[in-house]
Parts: C-alpha cells; structure tokens; sequence
C-alpha cells in the first residue's frame, strides 16, 4: 500500500509540474522597445579618431526563454536609422536599412552573434580583425567569447569601412 500512495504521489507531483512547467515552456518571447542610444568611443577605440553612434530608436528586442540545454536568444529586429560621426573633424556617415541581430548566449559563457541585413559593428583592439568599425549589408557571424571579445568573424554581402569613410 505504501508503494501505491508514493507512486500516487509522484505521479501527481508530475502532473502538477507538467501544468506549471508547460506554460512557461510555450510562452513566447518577452518583447520590448529598442531605446535611443548615443555612444561616444575615444580614439584608438575602433577608429583613430573619437567616434559617436546616434541611433534613435527604431526597432524590437525579443528575450526568448532559457532552452533547456541553457542557452538563451535574444533578437533585435527593426530599421537602422543611424549617424556614425568623426568627433575630430564632424564628418558623418549616415546609414540606413533593415536588420535582424541574434545573440545565442551559451551556457559555457560564449555568444555566437549572427547578423542580416543592415548592420554597424565596431571591432576593439583585442577582437579578431580590431580595432575597425563596419557597416555591414548581408549576413555576417561572429564568435565571442565571454569577456565579450570577439574571436571569429565571417561575413558575406558588401561591407562599408567606416574609418576609412571617416577619414
């Protein structure tokens, strides 16, 4: 008798789990708005020259649950609507267009970035192929490691050197 009311027991326990598990589980990704951001990066940063990003906001940050092997994705969609300026001399890049920006984080603390569409990626001196900074149409992927520098990059489409554009 005991071992009925214990397997009673557990199943039901199992049960009980399934119903508050399962919803959790299927819901869907938290949404927010992407703010406006400015950033200022001091010369040597990405360019040889201090660098401002304006990017007003435009666009929707996706937070989807932790997967059960712990990694977690979180997606950026929306319109690039920025100004890319050389705070030296106030040259200025104006970009624009559409993109999506995924960051899987894995649990091991890595963080494969892939990217399409219309993307602006800067490069400090310690990320493969740094200092640089980029306007990317296409699709490109990067690797980076949990410092949170970047270790590989690939890419394919047309990329705009913006340091060069800036010079």
């Amino acid at each position: 008798m005991k071992f009925v009311r214990t397997t009673i027991a557990s199943v039901l326990t199992l049960a009980l789990l399934a119903l508050v598990v399962a919803p959790v589980a299927a819901a869907g990704p938290e949404r927010s708005k992407i703010s406006a951001w400015t950033v200022d990066f001091p010369s040597g940063t990405l360019c040889e020259f201090a660098v401002r990003w304006d990017f007003p906001a435009d666009g929707t940050q996706l937070v989807f649950p932790v997967r059960s092997n712990g990694d977690q994705l979180v997606r950026a969609v929306g319109r690039l609507r920025g100004t890319i300026t050389n705070v030296d001399d106030d040259r200025s890049f104006m970009l624009r267009g559409g993109y999506r920006l995924d960051l899987l984080f894995h649990a091991d603390g890595t963080i494969d970035v892939v990217g399409s569409g219309s993307i602006v990626a800067g490069y400090f001196p310690t990320d493969v192929g740094g200092p640089s900074m980029w306007f990317f149409r296409g699709r490109f992927h990067d690797v980076v490691d949990a410092t949170f520098t970047a270790t590989a990059h690939s890419f394919r489409g047309n990329a705009t050197d913006l340091c060069a554009a800036l010079s």
